[in-house]
């Protein structure tokens, strides 16, 4: 019972966090052009969150759909661990681009 609903929640919570994605990456553009400033730094700012939002929903299906299903290996062990690597340096990535956005 337990290993169905956290598939459940891990699905959603994926599918979510790829919609939030996907929206944010299209709609840069128009967020970076309402700044001040516009140029391509908070363009990049917002994508790269974007990409550490995808990571994430990456993540999550490994851990709890991937992890539930299957039995866990060193390889499902190493791509947990290199999602979660991407998610870390887009996280950083994003909140450093927008702090130099910021102070141009």
């Amino acid at each position: 019972m337990f290993a169905k609903l956290s598939i459940s929640v891990g699905v959603i919570v994926a599918g979510i966090l790829m919609i939030v994605s996907l929206w944010a990456w299209q709609i840069a553009p128009g967020l970076a052009l309402t700044q001040d400033r516009p140029d391509a730094i908070m363009l990049w700012a917002v994508r790269t969150a974007s990409i550490a939002a995808a990571a994430l929903a990456q993540t999550v299906l490994l851990v709890f759909v991937v992890g539930n299903i299957y039995r866990t290996r060193a390889l499902d062990v190493l791509l947990r661990l290199l999602t979660g690597t991407v998610f870390a340096v887009s996280v950083i990535s994003a909140i450093a681009l927008g702090l130099v956005g910021h102070q141009q």
